[in-house]
C-alpha cells in the first residue's frame, strides 16, 4: 500500500533539514517508536528499532532495523526498514521517501512531503484495511509534526541563502518540551489502535455509540 502525507513546520528549511540528520530525534518524535536498547545496528546508517502498538488486550512490539539515506543537495531522503513481532507472528516492511522544501507561500516555513510504501503480513494484516491505515497515517503524521515542531528552536531566524554546511550543522535541536511529551499515546508509549479503530468507525457511522 502507498500513502502520501504532507505537513508544514514553522521553521526555516535549513533548520528542519538539519533535524532530519538526527535519526534518534526522528524516532523520538514518532509515536510508538523507540531505539531498541537490546538491538544492534547493522551499520553506521542503520538503527535498531522497536515499534509498539496495542489493540485492546493485544500488544505487539515490532523489532527490526531502520536505515536512512539523505541527499543534501536536493534535501530529499528515505527511511527504509523491516520488523517482526514474534508474539503475533506479524511482519512489517516499508520505505518512507521524504522531500523538505521551503513553503511556497511563506519562506519562513518548511513543507515536508512523505510517500510511504509498506506491507503487513501475519495476524495483524487484518487491520491493514485502507481506511484504518490512512487514519493511522494521518494520526502519526500529525503527532510527528507536532513533536518535531516542539523540538525545533523557537523564533529561529531564517538562514542566509548562501550559508555553508558547517553553519547549518551547528544548529542545535532543543530537548523534548512538555507540550510534545504530552501528545496522546497509550500505555508503554504504544500506539492505541483500538481507540483509532473506534474513531474510524464513528466517522463511518456518526450516530454510533461512543462507548
Amino acid at each position: 500500500m502507498q500513502l502520501e502525507q504532507a505537513f508544514l513546520l514553522t521553521a526555516p528549511v535549513e533548520l528542519v533539514w538539519t533535524a532530519f540528520h538526527d535519526i534518534a530525534l526522528l524516532v523520538d518524535c514518532l509515536p510508538g517508536a523507540s531505539i531498541d536498547p537490546a538491538g544492534t545496528a547493522a551499520d553506521a546508517q542503520s538503527v535498531p528499532l522497536l515499534f509498539k502498538v496495542k489493540l485492546g488486550p493485544i500488544a505487539a512490539a515490532f523489532a527490526g532495523q531502520g536505515r536512512i539515506a539523505l541527499d543534501d543537495a536536493a534535501r530529499t531522503g528515505s527511511f527504509a526498514g523491516s520488523a517482526v513481532d514474534t508474539r503475533t507472528s506479524s511482519r512489517i516492511k516499508g520505505e518512507a521517501r521524504f522531500s523538505i522544501q521551503p513553503d511556497a507561500a511563506d519562506a519562513k516555513c518548511t513543507r515536508v512531503a512523505l510517500t510511504v510504501d509498506f506491507a503487513i503480513t501475519g495476524a495483524l494484516a487484518q487491520f491493514s484495511r485502507e481506511g484504518i491505515v490512512r487514519a493511522l497515517a494521518d494520526q502519526l503524521s500529525r503527532q510527528f509534526a507536532e513533536q518535531l515542531q516542539a523540538r525545533l528552536p523557537q523564533n529561529a531566524p531564517a538562514a542566509a541563502a548562501d550559508a555553508d554546511s558547517d553553519a547549518e550543522a551547528a544548529v542545535s535541536v532543543a530537548p523534548m518540551t512538555a507540550s510534545a511529551a504530552t501528545a496522546p499515546r497509550s500505555d508503554n508509549n504504544a500506539i492505541d489502535l483500538w481507540s483509532l479503530l473506534k474513531a474510524w468507525l464513528r466517522s463511518l457511522w456518526p450516530g454510533a455509540s461512543r462507548s
